[in-house]
């Protein structure tokens, strides 16, 4: 790309030469015959070539004309070529008066430069004109052919490159057309201003006022560099009036249309996700063998997505149900069989059943074991704690030590910011599950490690997939208490963070990822509403139910002991927790409780001091 860009410049370079040199010999023919001028003046005109190619060369070369995209010229391109072009005439009209020993006539000099400013200027645009003239064509014939419909009336956010892009890309949507009646810009210099004949009608403030004018039905955001609270704010000013707001996700000089994108939940959140350390993830994975515990789930199976991206040697996928399991492999196998990557293995089996865990370890071998089989649904944990326990303490233990009996280098459970200070069943086990298996690391060659992170956007019973349900079937949408909030994440970003975070672990650490702002579940709901296309409290109301039992207002991530440190990725912090000695007397003690000899509620305070319940609700 770099090489044609060069070749490019060089071949226009050398245009704009002979266009100066005809500028100039054309001019010279003109007062020589229109008016009285010697004939020597042409040979004159022939001297001065290495003058003008110099010029030329020099004064575009300075003004950056070779460095403009003539693709999405705009009025700071033209007034660099017009400065070029001028400062090049002047060049040679002045050499002119050195060969002369007299200043030519000055019409001579505006001749030549309006010559070579409308050849430079032609050779650029000529390419934007045919598509110009190609776009105006096809329009036309599709309109003979096919039955004219309403145009989508339209609000373009921001007056940039990209926007102007798209002004010019409009015309090909075919019968669908779409009108841009207005555009709108943060950028107080841009305001009065046209872009490409759509008028600036000011900033984004404007748009509930743009909206009711125009009878806009959709906001087209053109700003690449947009942050994620600017975004919610539109999103929030837009469907005032039920019009659509998408986003425009890239250029393309033909498909403008496939280019935009719907807002989606991702959007909205606290901060940009962040992006991957490929090397450092490919290095520490490149030729292993993966077990992914739980791999059919949420967290499970886009760790497994995201590991056949690298070189990876396999994946194991280890759940319980198979029907994910199925799936999962089913969809893999699309993805990446026609890539050389697809190099899956799949077993059914619980984590509860230590057989047919020794099974699997024994078969496969693993170098890594992501361990997110877990129960993490909190009011179902708090009517049955035995299972929550059997499940979330004895399977992890069993996976663990599995793990350290066949060899397994490193050993990466998925925890949740619910085990901080938990206040439920399912937070709780995951915290006595996080012990367990620090406690672990250094009993044997495989380094043990914690990740703990919030919610994640659209996982197996997540808030959103619920809310997405009601909002289908005309509400209410019911969100518990008005205050509560969250930290969200998407799960491709939590994924990604999962691995890097085992790749940079050297044992007994709890990793834990930066979740940006905390969200209101309220403010969660009615983003969902608008993005829907309707009006929260009008089309959908919002009904709140009340906290359920074990239910937190809000969600922390860090103990008060504990004394976080930074890694060297941005989104990634580690603590060292303290660790209680002994883990087979709690592994008796749970199992214990579970055989009916204690209560599971006791048996977790004792082993997890900071767990609080209600004693009324649970005595």
């Amino acid at each position: 790309m770099k090489r044609k860009s060069v070749f490019t410049a060089a071949l226009f370079a050398a245009l704009d030469c002979l266009f100066c040199w005809m500028s100039w010999v054309g001019s010279v023919f003109v007062f020589t015959y229109l008016f009285v001028t010697e004939y020597s003046m042409i040979i004159t005109a022939n001297q001065n070539i290495p003058v003008m190619i110099a010029a030329c060369v020099l004064f575009y070369g300075i003004c950056g004309v070779y460095k403009s995209m003539w693709q999405y010229p705009g009025i700071g391109t033209v007034i660099r070529l017009a400065a070029a072009v001028l400062l090049a005439s002047l060049s040679v009209y002045v050499s002119f008066r050195v060969r002369l020993g007299y200043w030519p006539n000055p019409g001579l000099g505006m001749m030549a430069f309006y010559f070579l400013l409308t050849m430079s200027a032609a050779l650029r645009l000529f390419k934007r004109f045919r598509q110009i003239l190609g776009l105006y064509l096809r329009r036309l014939s599709k309109t003979q052919k096919e039955p004219l419909q309403e145009p989508v009336r339209t609000i373009l956010v921001g007056a940039g490159e990209s926007a102007a892009a798209f002004l010019l890309n409009t015309s090909q949507q075919g019968p669908r057309q779409r009108e841009i009646l207005a555009v709108v810009d943060n950028d107080p210099n841009k305001h009065g201003y046209s872009l490409h004949g759509v008028r600036i009608l000011g900033d984004d403030t404007k748009i509930p006022q743009l909206i009711n004018r125009f009878d806009i039905r959709e906001v087209v955001i053109a700003v690449p560099s947009m942050k994620n609270e600017d975004l919610r704010r539109i999103v929030r000013l837009a469907p005032a009036s039920r019009c659509k707001v998408r986003v425009l996700s890239g250029l393309s000089a033909d498909k403008a249309q496939d280019m935009l994108r719907d807002i989606n939940i991702g959007d909205l959140l606290g901060r940009p996700e962040a992006a991957i350390d490929v090397e450092n993830i490919g290095e520490w994975v490149r030729g292993k063998t993966v077990l992914v515990t739980g791999g059919g789930g949420s967290i499970g199976s886009e760790l497994c997505r995201q590991l056949l991206r690298f070189d990876v040697g396999k994946v194991v996928i280890f759940d319980i149900s198979e029907n994910n399991a199925y799936n999962l492999k089913e969809e893999l196998k699309l993805k990446f069989d026609h890539k050389g990557r697809y190099k899956v293995a799949v077993r059914i089996g619980s984590v509860q059943d230590e057989k047919r865990l020794d099974e699997v370890f024994r078969e496969f071998k693993p170098a890594i074991v992501f361990h997110a089989a877990a129960y993490k649904h909190v009011p179902l944990m708090e009517e049955c704690p035995r299972l929550a326990l059997d499940n979330n303490v004895i399977g992890t233990l069993q996976t663990a030590r599995c793990a350290c009996r066949h060899g397994a280098g490193r050993f990466v459970m998925i925890s949740t910011d619910k085990a901080v200070n938990p206040t439920n069943v399912m937070g709780a086990t995951k915290r006595l599950a996080e012990r367990l298996v620090l406690e672990m690391n250094g009993l044997g060659s495989t380094e043990f490690v914690c990740v703990r992170f919030g919610n994640v956007l659209d996982s197996n019973g997540s808030v959103v997939p619920l809310f997405k349900r009601q909002i289908e079937a005309g509400g209410p949408v019911t969100v518990t208490h008005p205050d509560i909030i969250r930290y969200f994440m998407t799960i491709s970003e939590a994924a990604r963070l999962v691995m890097e975070a085992g790749a940079m672990a050297e044992g007994g650490e709890v990793f834990i990822l930066d979740m940006g702002l905390p969200v209101k579940i309220t403010d969660l709901a009615e983003n969902l509403i608008r993005m829907a296309g309707m009006i929260p409290g009008v089309d959908i109301h919002i009904e709140y139910t009340g906290l359920r039992p074990g239910e937190k207002l809000y969600e922390e991530l860090l103990l008060n002991e504990e004394g976080i440190k930074k890694t060297l990725r941005e989104k990634i912090f580690v603590v060292k927790p303290e660790i209680l000695e002994g883990s087979m007397p709690i592994a008796e003690e749970v199992q214990k409780a579970m055989a009916g000899e204690g209560d599971m509620r006791s048996v977790l305070k004792r082993f997890v001091p900071e767990y609080t319940y209600n004693l009324e609700e649970h005595p």
